[in-house]
């Protein structure tokens, strides 16, 4: 891919904006028109960043790229046995079949997915005959992951980018997706259609319950799924029954959408899908499938079904949420997922710089990714911001000493981990619509946990609808969002023209200030005012907490250093002032 030629060939005047093609990944996309990489011109260099595939860098003008980049490529096919390629089949021998019929799978089964036997080499063991599970892509096989027939070593040809057997079942109407390929074929030997197994099974590392940000790499699977997943009907994840299998299938409903899963549980005598098969038979594992329920969004259950969560409370108390990294603001509000945070504030008041160091201080302390969707900073400037955030020196040349280049280059590997950014410089209209289309991308391509908007006029509203009503469809819908994938949205909104007080100082605006409808404080889980204050010191007001385990109504102080943009912790004592608004 010749990306300096492609970029050098689309003339920016300086600091012009631009969108085109993204030469990575538009040839796989079923979008291939969409214009998802951003240019922008400063000086001699020109900056990359595709929001889709992240591919990023900079490109020195009439040079080659600068930086190294992230390529999305097609999987390669590997070299496999001639009797496996989908036009010959598969055959077994008694041996085999034997120990396909252990498992409770037939030879008709293993044959639709693909399954095979042959002699491999194995850590521990060296060669030894193992089974097969071939992934494929339009009937191209890229990864085989083995195991040996006898105990339980493995070994792996090519990279397994997709859930096993996706490519062999019907995806319009039900996906079951399970822990482990075994499972998979377990699911089909019952007659359940649409069976896959993700293909590195349930992840190592959880910490309460949540998966670590450090395994986000390990669902590229659910991104590059993201078309056959949405269209099949009904989604039921159906993991292992222990702690690794649940949290699983968290993430796994976080990512694909809440409001499109169901969960189906293995009952405790029973380790997975394909242990209910050999023990419980055909009908007991079709019945769990059967029984699934919807994860529990909306609509009418029964008390039975939040037994788990409510044992959950019983033994470990309310989530609290994490940290904003202040401990005086800790004292007013946590970040919960799931939830709306509306922050107003008058112009100039630092309603932005404040989002960016609560995003800054999640990314380093508890590994948050975020998509951003700034109207008001270009992505070039806002990562700027960012970086200085992170080093907290500036960025540009001025009065105070600025970062040097390793300081630099340092912040934007930082950035580039744990930001993606979502912007309309190509002109298309800028709907709710769209921005959860691209947040749940980005939701799925990088465990994002985190979407911010900002701020909420650069939205299309509906004309068919008065601007009331137009507000309020446009929070219940990115509230939905929420909810569906655990993720925390911050949506900054100005207020109407607010007039000075006798003493000449403009009064903090709470959620009812908000131009054009109620609804930014009824819709609001957490409602936050950001208000300058005398010299440097910034005020944080919360008007609303709709939950007290996370936060209170009260006001606090930060420090704001302007070279930087940064905030911190007042050295003065107990400026937390609590009180109740006159609503």
């Amino acid at each position: 891919m010749q990306l300096d030629h492609i970029i050098n060939s689309e003339y920016l005047a300086d600091q012009q904006n631009k969108r085109i093609e993204c030469p990575a990944c538009s040839p796989h996309r079923k979008k291939k028109n969409q214009k998802t990489l951003s240019l922008t011109r400063d000086s001699d260099k020109i900056l990359y960043q595709c929001w889709h595939c992240q591919l990023s860098g900079v490109v020195n003008m009439n040079q080659t790229p600068t930086t190294k980049t992230k390529k999305i490529t097609e999987p390669t096919p590997i070299s496999v046995a001639k009797e496996i390629t989908p036009s010959s089949g598969v055959a077994y021998n008694k041996h085999q079949i034997k120990f396909l019929k252990d498992r409770g799978i037939s030879e008709d089964t293993a044959k639709k997915y693909g399954v095979y036997f042959d002699s491999r080499g194995f850590n521990g063991v060296g060669n030894a005959t193992g089974v097969g599970f071939p992934y494929y892509k339009e009937d191209k096989i890229y990864a085989v992951k083995w195991r040996t027939l006898e105990g339980k070593n493995f070994t792996q040809e090519g990279s397994a980018r997709t859930f096993f057997g996706l490519d062999k079942i019907n995806i319009n109407e039900l996906i079951v997706i399970c822990e482990g390929e075994f499972d998979a074929l377990a699911l089909a030997e019952a007659g359940i259609e649409g069976a896959v197994s993700v293909p590195n099974g349930a992840v190592m590392k959880v910490n309460n319950n949540k998966i670590d940000p450090s395994e986000d790499k390990k669902f590229q699977y659910v991104w590059n799924a993201s078309e056959k997943l949405d269209k099949a009907k009904k989604i039921v994840l159906c993991c292992d029954n222990d702690d690794a299998g649940k949290s699983l299938t968290e993430e796994l409903a976080r990512r694909i959408g809440k409001n499109k899963v169901w969960i189906a549980s293995i009952p405790s005598e029973y380790k997975d899908a394909n242990d209910c098969l050999i023990e419980g038979g055909s009908e007991k594992l079709q019945q769990v499938v059967a029984n699934a329920e919807p994860y529990p969004l909306s609509g009418l259950y029964k008390s039975n079904h939040y037994e788990n969560s409510v044992i959950d409370l019983y033994d470990k108390g309310f989530m609290q949420g994490v940290s904003t990294g202040y401990s005086n603001v800790d004292e007013l509000f946590k970040i919960a997922g799931g939830q709306l945070s509306v922050v107003t504030g008058i112009p100039s008041s630092g309603k932005s710089e404040f989002i960016d160091m609560i995003m800054m201080n999640l990314a380093k302390n508890e590994g948050w990714k975020f998509a951003v969707c700034s109207f008001e900073n270009p992505p070039d400037l806002h990562i700027a911001k960012l970086v200085e955030k992170y080093i907290d020196k500036p960025f540009f040349t001025g009065a105070t000493k600025r970062m040097n280049e390793d300081e630099r280059d340092n912040a934007l590997k930082f950035i580039e981990e744990h930001f993606i950014f979502i912007d309309y410089l190509d002109g298309e209209p800028a709907t709710m619509d769209s921005i959860i289309e691209k947040s749940i991308g980005a939701v799925r391509q990088m465990g994002c946990r985190g979407i911010v908007i900002d701020p909420y006029n650069y939205i299309e509203m509906d004309k068919s609808f008065s601007e009331t009503d137009s507000i309020s469809q446009m929070l219940t819908k990115i509230t939905r969002f929420a909810k569906a994938h655990d993720c925390h949205v911050w949506f900054v909104a100005h207020p109407h023209k607010l007039y000075p007080n006798a003493d000449g100082k403009i009064n903090p605006p709470t959620g009812y200030s908000i131009s054009g409808s109620a609804s930014w404080f009824s819709k609001a889980d957490v409602g936050l005012t950001v208000h300058r204050g005398e010299g440097t010191d910034v005020e944080i007001h919360t008007w609303k907490c709709r939950f007290k385990w996370v936060g209170k109504q009260g006001m606090t102080k930060l420090d704001y250093y302007p070279p930087t943009g940064v905030y911190s912790e007042p050295n003065e004592e107990n400026l937390i002032e609590e009180y109740d608004w006159d609503f």
